[in-house]
């Protein structure tokens, strides 16, 4: 169980468990959350992001690419952030 930054809602992510996918994975691509969240947004607030379509501070090619239709964030993103979330991202500086 995860706790929602943005809301305080519990919801469930099964990302770490062998061979399961987080529901996340299922939605269609959404644009980048601002980077004022450190972790998992919970399906309300992440369907509320998706529908502002809210990423006028990300730049493609230059904060992240897209690559199979998900986002892949850079390494100037990832320093920007400040911080390493532990997940492993590929181009992280930390």
């Amino acid at each position: 169980m995860k706790t929602c930054e943005r809301c305080g809602q519990s919801f469930g992510c099964d990302a770490n468990i062998k061979d399961k996918k987080c529901w996340c994975m299922e939605l269609p691509v959404v644009p980048a959350l601002p980077a004022q969240y450190k972790d998992c947004l919970c399906p309300a607030c992440l369907n509320e992001i998706s529908l502002k379509k809210n990423n006028g501070d990300l730049k493609e090619g230059e904060d992240f690419y897209l690559e199979k239709g998900l986002f892949v964030f850079t390494e100037k993103f990832h320093l920007n952030k400040g911080y390493c979330c532990g997940n492993g991202c590929r181009h992280c500086p930390y």
